[in-house]
């Protein structure tokens, strides 16, 4: 499994087997990562669909691992179990130009404790680590107002907005030349 460590989580990016049990076999997924059940797995933004699409890819694409779908674990949590706290990665490898969109979503009982930037860090350097990013981008809505909190806590700005559906988006952006200043 490939996993990164950075100062209290671990991530650990699914590869197709783990995509297809988180949607079909919650038990054994948290069984295979060593993790406590959590009865309100999957967090916001991650439904089945999402879920289906990235089974999709990764087994299209074995070699993609990394580049889709990451478990975020707390391990030894106070219970002494590690726990399944959130979840993000990026849609896909990176485009011609050297461009990845980042999500990323953390279950209710693990908000507001600084380890969605502590993952979206992690995840940033892995992405510019591997000398194929440029460019890291993310979109939010307005009222994400935490969301927003932790892109700019890991360096992003805001470059725009866009509409889809009648809804306004909005556009975040890290360059690597950036982040490394």
């Amino acid at each position: 499994m490939l996993e990164i460590k950075a100062e209290r989580l671990k991530l650990v990016a699914l590869d197709a087997r783990l995509a297809g049990l988180q949607s079909r076999a919650p038990e054994a997924f948290f069984e295979a990562l060593g993790v406590q059940s959590e009865a309100s797995w999957p967090p916001e933004l991650m439904d089945k669909s999402a879920m289906d699409w990235c089974e999709e890819q990764l087994s299209a694409q074995p070699d993609a691992e990394g580049w889709y779908f990451w478990a975020f674990i707390w391990p030894g949590f106070m219970s002494g179990m590690d726990r399944l706290v959130g979840g993000g990665g990026f849609k896909g490898p990176p485009d011609q130009n050297g461009a990845v969109e980042i999500g990323y979503s953390m279950l209710v009982s693990f908000r507001e404790q600084g380890l969605a930037t502590e993952a979206v860090n992690a995840l940033v350097e892995w992405a510019f680590s591997s000398g194929q990013v440029r460019e890291v981008v993310a979109e939010t809505l307005p009222h994400l107002i935490a969301s927003q909190r932790v892109l700019e806590k890991t360096g992003f700005v805001e470059t725009g907005s866009r509409e889809e559906d009648g809804m306004k988006i909005l556009r975040f952006a890290l360059q690597r030349e950036k982040a490394a200043a």
